[in-house]
């Protein structure tokens, strides 16, 4: 697998001086709901050029929406490298992977690579377009699916061991129904039915990195995203993904951290006020 196209999304506060992302990480048990919402509202995303609808999304997914939540429900205690690791962000690399060794064919699915001024990557995503169930001739899509995660994981391997397990974290990112088989390999892999090594959701080597999963549900009917397994043998997971079926959504669908499941914390404000980022396209 191979890039086609890529591009950058600069990461940068609109108000040096303002409260921003650094101010939560170094006093976050004093940080309150408002000082989220002002880092957050604080972020600048300035594509280098015009990059998938769902890719902006993503990039803010983890800057904002996981930052936000992984702090108020005490998330940040088990993935505290990771959260602290997402306030040096200062770039995103974003690359569209291709299939092909005489004609590149180009796939719907992105590599995320966030990183700091100076060039290190911290956290690295793969977010993959539903157009992707379409272009992989398998009838078992779900295990092409996994394949392609596989894929992935291979790449954040090497830079495991070329840079001293310098990534702090990989993101997957799969519109709804999300793969069983994906949601599976990472919850044994992680530990998912310990108690606490399910929060801590560590790959283990070669990866030596937390792994979350985000899937992207849409506003269609309840069956097209309930599991199909037995409901006696659903995971956590499975369970509130079914759970969060039968409830109505926004237009266009909304971000949901699968893996790992967590408490939703009681609301404060509009969720729409912590999502509020300034995206500036730089042609």
């Amino acid at each position: 697998m191979s890039v086609v196209n890529s591009s950058t999304i600069v990461i940068k506060n609109a108000e040096a001086e303002a409260f921003n992302l650094g101010s939560v990480t170094q006093a976050p048990r004093s940080a309150t709901s408002l000082d989220l919402q002002a880092a957050s509202g604080n972020l600048l995303f300035e594509p280098s050029n015009k990059v998938s609808d769902l890719v902006l999304a993503a990039a803010k997914f983890v800057l904002t929406d996981y930052f936000i939540q992984a702090h108020q429900s005490g998330l940040y205690n088990r993935q505290i490298k990771l959260w602290e690791a997402l306030a040096k962000i200062a770039v995103v690399d974003v690359k569209q992977l291709s299939r092909g060794i005489f004609q590149k064919v180009a796939l719907p699915v992105y590599e995320l690579n966030f990183k700091t001024s100076a060039g290190q990557i911290l956290v690295s995503a793969l977010v993959v377009e539903p157009l992707f169930s379409k272009t992989v001739q398998n009838e078992k899509n779900s295990h092409a699916q996994l394949d392609l995660f596989k894929e992935f994981l291979g790449r954040v391997a090497k830079m495991q061991a070329r840079h001293g397990d310098q990534v702090r974290g990989v993101f997957l990112f799969f519109d709804s129904p999300f793969p069983p088989a994906v949601l599976t390999y990472v919850e044994k892999a992680t530990g998912a039915s310990d108690p606490v090594a399910k929060f801590d959701s560590i790959l283990p080597a070669p990866y030596n990195t937390h792994v979350n999963l985000v899937v992207k549900l849409q506003g269609s009917p309840k069956a097209d995203r309930e599991p199909e397994v037995d409901p006696a043998d659903q995971t956590d997971a499975e369970k509130d993904l079914k759970d969060q079926a039968s409830k109505p959504l926004e237009m266009g669908g909304q971000m949901f951290l699968l893996h790992p499941q967590l408490r939703r914390p009681k609301r404060v404000a509009d969720a729409s006020s912590t999502n509020k980022v300034q995206i500036i396209y730089k042609y």
